[in-house]
């Protein structure tokens, strides 16, 4: 038998099969389909409402709500519009995602003995899969998009890490039904679109991109900002960015069949709106929750104890240094990623709640690491060809640094970091401890949800403004 050369494994599907055997070992470990509200609890009772009403119920008004039970699970809660109708608070993106995996799941619960209302096993399995199915779907753009561009080594261990050493772990295991895996997938999968539409203006991605555009945003409307990627991909000048506009201009059919498809996907939740708001367009998140664009909380959402992005998922520090980077390197990314990185970090930190609820770290810049890994894979191509005695240094604190990361899910997963009442002093105090030591909780102190409605951040005991938490 022939020796198999080390140099002709392509690590980089090495690292996707490994990180997807992890997933799915900690999946099927815990097994949280066995418990509704571990699927389809929180924000994802919302983003999963719209199947079981209209598929099972046949009702997207909710009035079969006013009859007996919990029939879209416990704790569901809607906005009453000006026709007096119940409206999901979410757009219908999510459940647009889950639906092939849903009516498997139907067709399943049918078949068997398990009730077919939506809320049982077939249906929590099915939703979990879907989570791993879009995260590893995406995964798979992204590692053709990296490998054109940087070493494989880089490219296998970009994939790994943001994967298994982030809290993406958490969103595709734990809490799999919220929306930030799926986002992720979808941007992964717009980036690679988008640099092949650079070269290549088929009508084929033309159409792909207005569809992935169109659901991006249907998930999370504040992700809208992808635009900037397709605007600002490869431009490194004045000139280029002019040069650019005129091409637009000039393909001025492509950008309207981009917008068709784009529009096409949104036509349900317009009609959607008009019939349970008499309105097309409508706002159906409580009128007490906004934004505060003139109160960003932009230190707050990168270093805060509470849920800092650089605190509880450190290994992003290399990310950014790689973006850097890319200024020298790979110019040709760099403004894409510094103008998309901007808009959206102000957009993550002007939400009322900009710690966003509880959460392992800031969760909605999860729906970004496709983004970020290009800049992590720029560092690590950088260190990885570094001379001996400093590349060894990079690699023992990348290492160190990736397993604090690691370490976080499963303090989190135990209760030594709290899901929104942390402070320096509750961080240290269990630092080494997965349990939450016996004065762990001394030290935690909560928000002020009503305050925090109105843009003001304090914490629930203190009667002076803080935000540096």
């Amino acid at each position: 038998m022939k020796n198999i050369s080390i140099n002709k494994i392509d690590l980089s599907k090495v690292a996707l099969l490994i990180s997807l055997a992890i997933v799915l070992l900690i999946n099927f470990r815990y097994a949280n389909w066995e418990t509704t509200e571990k699927v389809i609890g929180h924000d994802a009772r919302s983003y999963y409402a719209y199947l079981p009403a209209a598929i099972i119920y046949n009702d997207l008004s909710l009035e079969f709500l006013d009859g007996p039970g919990n029939k879209l699970g416990k704790g569901f809660w809607g906005k009453k519009t000006p026709t007096g109708k119940t409206a999901i608070i979410t757009s219908y993106g999510m459940s647009l995602l889950y639906s092939p995996f849903f009516l498997i799941a139907h067709s399943v619960a049918k078949l068997s003995n398990y009730p077919a209302n939506g809320y049982s096993l077939p249906y929590c399995f099915a939703l979990v899969m879907s989570s791993i199915f879009y995260l590893f779907l995406g995964a798979i753009f992204l590692r053709k998009f990296l490998i054109k561009y940087f070493a494989k080594l880089a490219v296998a261990i970009t994939l790994f890490v943001i994967i298994i050493s982030t809290n993406m772990l958490w969103y595709v295991t734990f809490e799999a039904t919220m929306t930030h895996a799926y986002s992720f997938g979808l941007i992964s999968i717009l980036i690679y679109i988008i640099d092949r539409w650079i070269d290549n203006s088929t009508i084929l991605l033309t159409m792909l991109l207005g569809l992935l555009i169109g659901i991006i945003t249907l998930i999370r409307p504040t992700n809208v900002i992808v635009v900037s990627l397709l605007i600002f991909w490869n431009i490194t000048s004045w000139h280029e960015l002019k040069n650019r506009i005129l091409f637009f201009l000039k393909k001025w059919y492509l950008l309207l069949l981009m917008i068709i498809i784009f529009i096409i996907i949104w036509i349900p939740q317009f009609m959607y709106w008009k019939y349970i708001s008499g309105n097309y367009i409508f706002y159906s998140y409580p009128d007490s929750m906004g934004f505060f664009f003139n109160n960003p909380q932009l230190l707050n959402t990168m270093l805060s104890w509470r849920k800092g992005l650089l605190i509880y998922t450190p290994v992003l520090i290399f990310a950014f240094i790689g973006v850097g980077l890319l200024y020298k390197n790979k110019k040709e990314f760099f403004f894409p990623i510094v103008i998309y990185w901007l808009f959206t970090w102000y957009i993550i930190s002007s939400w009322w709640d900009w710690w966003y609820g509880g959460s392992l770290g800031l969760r909605p810049f999860i729906d970004s690491y496709g983004i970020l890994a290009i800049g992590l894979a720029a560092f690590l191509t950088w260190a990885l060809k570094l001379k001996r005695t400093p590349k060894y240094i990079f690699i023992l604190f990348f290492f160190l640094i990736t397993v604090l990361s690691t370490w976080h899910f499963k303090r989190y997963q135990h209760g030594s970091i709290h899901w929104a009442g942390m402070t320096k002093k509750a961080y240290f105090n269990s630092f080494w401890r997965a349990t939450p030591a016996p004065n762990f909780y001394e030290k935690i102190r909560m928000p002020d949800y009503k305050l925090a409605k109105k843009g003001i951040y304090k914490y629930e005991d203190e009667n002076i403004s803080n935000t540096n938490e």
